[in-house]
C-alpha cells in the first residue's frame, strides 16, 4: 500500500511539474468574466481585448456633493492594460508551492477566479474632461433669498468649486477599481454678503395681507412708460419692512434717472401731461399704496395726484416726485411684511405678504363737490388768425371724503378718515394770430366720466 501511495504521489508530482511547464492558462480561470482556461496567453489576450474595450466604455457617475454627471472611463482618459492580468492568469497554479498551487487549481475548478485588468490613465485627457465638467459642478454661494411667487424663504447656501487637479487621483483610483461612482474633490466657496440673514428666521410669507392691481396699456406707443413701470417695480420687489418700520418709496426706489435705467414717458407735472424722465412711476406708487391701504398699513405720508388718473379710482392713488414728494407707510404689526410687485400682461400687481391677515379692510369714498375747470388762451403766431386749437383739454376737479374701515369678523373696530382734493385741470387753447398761419385741426375732447357719488371696495 505504501509503495502504491508513493508511486501515485510520484506520478501526481510529475503531472504537476509537467503542467507548470505548459504555457496554457489553468482551466477555469476567467478574465473580466471571459473564460480563458486552457488558452495560450496570446490567444487569451485576443479573447479579453473586446471585453476590455467594453469595460472602459461603461458609464461612470462623477459625484461632486449634490451635483452628479455621467462619463465613461474611456472619456476620462482610461485605456485597458492586459499585460498584468494575462501574466497573473498564466502564473496561477504555478508558484512552485505545491499546497498553494493545489488550492489555486481547486478554486479555478470551482470557477472562483475571475481576474480584473489594469488601466493606464492619460492625465492630460482626464484633466480636460474634468475641466469640461467643472461648470456643471460649480455653483456660486448664495445669500438668503425670497421666492415670492411660492411665498418661501430660501436659506443661504455655500457654493462649490471643483478642484480638477486634486480630483485626478480620485479618478485614477476609481477607474482602477472599476467603480461605478467616483467622488470628486470639491472645495466650498466663501459665503457672500447676506442682508437678510438676521431677519430670515422671522420672515413668514404665508399670508397675503393686502393686494392691489392697476391696468396699463400694452400698445407699442407706451413701451418707454411700461419700461419705467418694470424698473420701478423691480426696485420695490422683495422689500422687507420690519415691525414698526416705515417704508419710504423714494428711499427704496431711488432717483428716477437715466443711470438707474429710466426713460422718458408721460407723467403729470403741475396738472399737465408732459414727457418726464421716469414717467409712469406714479402708477407704481399708486399700486403699492392700494396694497398697503388694504393691508392696513399706517399712512404716514401720501398725496393724491393733481388730476384724477385713468388707471386707478380717486382716493386710491398716491403721487411721488423725487426727492420732495414721497409715499411713506408704517408697518403696525408685530411681524415683518414683504412687498411683492410684478408688471405683466397689462397689469401692475402689488402684494403685501406676511404671517397673517389681521383685518378685513373697506375703502369708502364719498364725492362732495365737482369743481369746474377754467380756460386760458395762448396766442400762437403759427396758427391762422381766428383759428383755435386745444393744447390741453380741461378736466373737472373734485373734493371727496375717504374712509378706511377695519373689520374683525363683521364688526368695525376702527375707522380712519381723510379729506382729499383733486384740483381742476385748466384747458389750454392756442389762438392763431397770423394771417398766413396753418389752420388748426381740432381734436375731440376726451369723454368725461362722472365719478360715482359713493364707492366702496372691500378686501
Amino acid at each position: 500500500m505504501l509503495l502504491g501511495l508513493g508511486a501515485a504521489a510520484v506520478q501526481l508530482h510529475a503531472q504537476y511539474e509537467t503542467s507548470r511547464a505548459r504555457p496554457e492558462i489553468l482551466a477555469g480561470i476567467t478574465i473580466l468574466g471571459q473564460d480563458v482556461g486552457g488558452q495560450p496567453p496570446e490567444v487569451a489576450r485576443g479573447m479579453v481585448a473586446a471585453a476590455a474595450v467594453r469595460a472602459v466604455q461603461r458609464p461612470v457617475t462623477l459625484v461632486a456633493q449634490e451635483a452628479e454627471t455621467t462619463a465613461t472611463a474611456a472619456a476620462l482618459g482610461a485605456t485597458p492594460r492586459l499585460d498584468g492580468a494575462i501574466a497573473q492568469a498564466s502564473a496561477a497554479g504555478r508558484s512552485g508551492d505545491l499546497v498553494l498551487d493545489l488550492r489555486t487549481r481547486f478554486a479555478a475548478w470551482r470557477g472562483e477566479i475571475d481576474l480584473e485588468i489594469g488601466y493606464a490613465l492619460d492625465e492630460a485627457r482626464a484633466l480636460e474632461q474634468l475641466q469640461r465638467i467643472a461648470p456643471i459642478v460649480e455653483r456660486p454661494s448664495l445669500p438668503t433669498r425670497l421666492d415670492l411667487e411660492a411665498r418661501k424663504v430660501l436659506p443661504a447656501s455655500a457654493g462649490a468649486a471643483l478642484l480638477a487637479y486634486d480630483s485626478m487621483s480620485a479618478v485614477a483610483i476609481g477607474v482602477a477599481r472599476g467603480s461605478d461612482r467616483i467622488e470628486l474633490v470639491v472645495e466650498a466657496k466663501p459665503p457672500v454678503e447676506d442682508p437678510l440673514a438676521e431677519v430670515a428666521a422671522t420672515l413668514d410669507l404665508s399670508a397675503v395681507v393686502g393686494t392691489f392691481e392697476t391696468p396699463y396699456q400694452t400698445d407699442p406707443t407706451q413701451n418707454d412708460r411700461n419700461h419705467n413701470l418694470k424698473v420701478g417695480a423691480a426696485a420695490l420687489d422683495g422689500t422687507v419692512v420690519m415691525p414698526g418700520e416705515t417704508f419710504s418709496f423714494n428711499a427704496t426706489v431711488g432717483e428716477r434717472s437715466a443711470e438707474a435705467g429710466y426713460r422718458y414717458g408721460t407723467g403729470i407735472t403741475a396738472g399737465e401731461l408732459v414727457d418726464v424722465l421716469g414717467g409712469g412711476i406714479c402708477q407704481i406708487s399708486s399700486t403699492i399704496f392700494g396694497a398697503g391701504f388694504f393691508a392696513g398699513l399706517e399712512i404716514v405720508e401720501g398725496r393724491p395726484h393733481s388730476r384724477p388718473s385713468s388707471y386707478v379710482d380717486m382716493g386710491l392713488d398716491s403721487t411721488v416726485v423725487w426727492p420732495d414728494l414721497d409715499l411713506k407707510m408704517r408697518n403696525p404689526y408685530d411681524f415683518p411684511i414683504v412687498v411683492h410687485m410684478t408688471v405683466s400682461q397689462g397689469k401692475v400687481r402689488a402684494q403685501i405678504l406676511g404671517a397673517r391677515r389681521p383685518y378685513r379692510v373697506a375703502f369708502e369714498r364719498t364725492l362732495r363737490e365737482v369743481l369746474p375747470f377754467r380756460t386760458v388762451w395762448r396766442d400762437d403766431a403759427n396758427l391762422r388768425a381766428g383759428s383755435e386749437d386745444i393744447l390741453q383739454h380741461g378736466r373737472r376737479g373734485f373734493t371727496l371724503a375717504r374712509e378706511r374701515k377695519f373689520y374683525e369678523g363683521d364688526e368695525v373696530v376702527r375707522t380712519e378718515s381723510w379729506d382729499l382734493h383733486y384740483p381742476p385741470t385748466t384747458e389750454i387753447v392756442r389762438r392763431g394770430t397770423s394771417p398766413n398761419g396753418a389752420t388748426a385741426q381740432p381734436s375731440p375732447p376726451p369723454p368725461l366720466r362722472d365719478p360715482a357719488p359713493h364707492l366702496r371696495i372691500m378686501q
